[in-house]
């Protein structure tokens, strides 16, 4: 077993910045308050940030991507409607079937080219007709971006733009944007990431992965969702009391020299990919747009026994079928990746043999 641990499983496994401990010790009892009765001034003062920044009225800090998500779909429904979701969207694939269970809703999965759709061929067949009493109301269609099981591609603002163009077309459907990497998106473009939230009714990003905080994820939209966006948090339970003590390291994340480092991340993961793809061996390196990377592997890899021997030499992934996938984020350097880039081989030499 190596002594150097470099953890690619997630931009999850981050940990604060040191400016963001320095920022929680120099909180005290004038920082606090109970933000079930909106009392809390730090909470107060990230949200008013975190509208700022992505051109919404106003918004909302909640315990989760997760729960950002389910939040807002409550808030943008009605039990019984129809949602359009990616065929391989995290809210399809990893949010426990909640806007059927909990919502009463009728998810409809759409495929796409690495999260985008043909809106005429794609989405079009499926939005259903209102003067059909049998069938239920089309009324939200969903994006990832960046796109978690596509590799961290990017939805760039052009295709929100003609989504949203579409989504007014037919009944004014709305959109709601799963953003929990859109800072990645941002950053990869060199755009605000109001070029992308403009197009979009409502929008949850994560403060817990790129943006390295312990927990946490904002929802965005225009006033009168977020009032519905805070009801629905307190019914999923997710009403929280003195909560500046999870807001304060979302203040130092929203910064922008903080989120320009995601750049880094970026840079990190195209020199992975590049030193793996010189690798004269049988495996598929994604070309990575943000901080995403899949290496797909013959499909008899025995996987289970590749992350494993990995982790041996120090490198943890995360296996998604018959590929590894490798996220770089804070706390990943250049020479966590040159030490990858040699010890990569001398496992999958061992595999392959």
């Amino acid at each position: 077993m190596s002594n150097k641990i470099v953890d690619l499983r997630s931009d999850t496994v981050t940990k604060p910045s040191p400016e963001m401990w320095e920022v929680l010790r120099s909180l005290d009892d004038s920082s606090l308050g109970d933000d079930v009765i909106r009392e809390d001034p730090t909470v107060n003062e990230l949200e008013a940030t975190a509208a700022k920044i992505t051109g919404k009225e106003a918004a909302l800090l909640v315990s989760s991507g997760t729960q950002g998500n389910l939040v807002s779909l409550l808030s943008s429904t009605r039990p019984g409607d129809e949602i359009l979701l990616e065929a391989m969207s995290h809210i399809l694939y990893y949010e426990v079937g909640s806007a059927a269970r909990v919502g009463g809703l009728t998810p409809r999965p759409y495929f796409s080219n690495k999260g985008i759709a043909s809106l005429e061929t794609d989405l079009q067949p499926l939005i259903r007709p209102r003067n059909d009493d049998h069938q239920p109301w089309t009324t939200l269609v969903c994006v990832e971006n960046t796109h978690n099981n596509h590799g961290g591609t990017i939805l760039p603002p052009t295709y929100l733009s003609d989504l949203n163009t579409f989504a007014q077309k037919n009944e004014n459907m709305r959109i709601h944007m799963d953003g929990a990497r859109i800072f990645n998106a941002a950053v990869a473009m060199k755009l605000p990431v109001t070029d992308f939230t403009v197009h979009v009714d409502s929008m949850s990003f994560c403060l817990s992965k790129g943006l390295s905080c312990p927990v946490g994820s904002i929802v965005v939209g225009s006033q009168g969702f977020i009032d519905k966006a805070r009801k629905n948090r307190k019914m999923l339970g997710g009403g929280m009391r003195q909560a500046g003590i999870i807001a304060v390291f979302g203040l130092v994340a929203l910064e922008d020299k903080w989120i320009k480092r995601l750049e880094e991340d970026h840079i990190n993961a195209k020199h992975l990919a590049r030193g793996l793809k010189e690798l004269e061996l049988p495996i598929i390196v994604d070309e990575p747009e943000t901080n995403i990377i899949f290496v797909e592997c013959p499909i008899n890899t025995p996987m289970e026994k590749l992350v494993n021997e990995l982790s041996h030499k120090g490198i943890l992934t995360f296996n998604k079928a018959n590929k590894l996938r490798l996220v770089t984020h804070y706390g990943i350097t250049a020479e966590d990746i040159a030490f990858c880039i040699e010890q990569f081989p001398l496992v999958l030499k061992e595999i392959f043999a």
